[in-house]
């Protein structure tokens, strides 16, 4: 019983490494495409997480709203089933967060979505003032 668990144990911390090294190499690719002007990393990465984020938060009606109609405003991804929706962003400013939730806000997306998280694709800046972030 104690190798089983032992077993499970090394499974899950070879899984975390993965993880991590496949998310690494994203933030990089992501950064560098970025800083080239290229944003269409982010379009593919966009359908990429599908999978993994209705398997991370049993999203089974999760899909890309940008299929349903190009260049959706203010959100990528969204389930109106279980009522969730992404923004999946290279851009990790406060001003970007800002509006992000003011679209959510005034297209009235909180009567299809209680939830919205933003998904950033890059390091997150390195401080953020209390005073800007209340100020939405």
């Amino acid at each position: 019983m104690a190798a089983r668990k032992q077993g499970r144990l090394m499974r899950q911390l070879e899984i975390e490494n993965q993880l991590r090294d496949v998310v690494s190499r994203i933030v990089v690719q992501v950064e560098l495409a970025t800083s080239q002007g290229r944003t269409d990393i982010n379009l593919a990465l966009e359908d990429a997480f599908i999978p993994i984020l209705k398997s991370v938060y049993n999203l089974p009606h999760l899909i890309n709203l940008n299929r349903k109609q190009k260049n959706y405003p203010g959100i990528d991804l969204g389930d109106d089933h279980d009522r969730v929706a992404f923004q999946i962003t290279s851009t990790t400013t406060l001003d970007k967060v800002k509006a992000t939730v003011r679209q959510f806000m005034d297209r009235a997306y909180y009567n299809t979505f209680d939830e919205l998280f933003i998904l950033m694709l890059a390091r997150k800046q390195a401080s953020y003032s209390q005073a800007s972030s209340t100020s939405c």
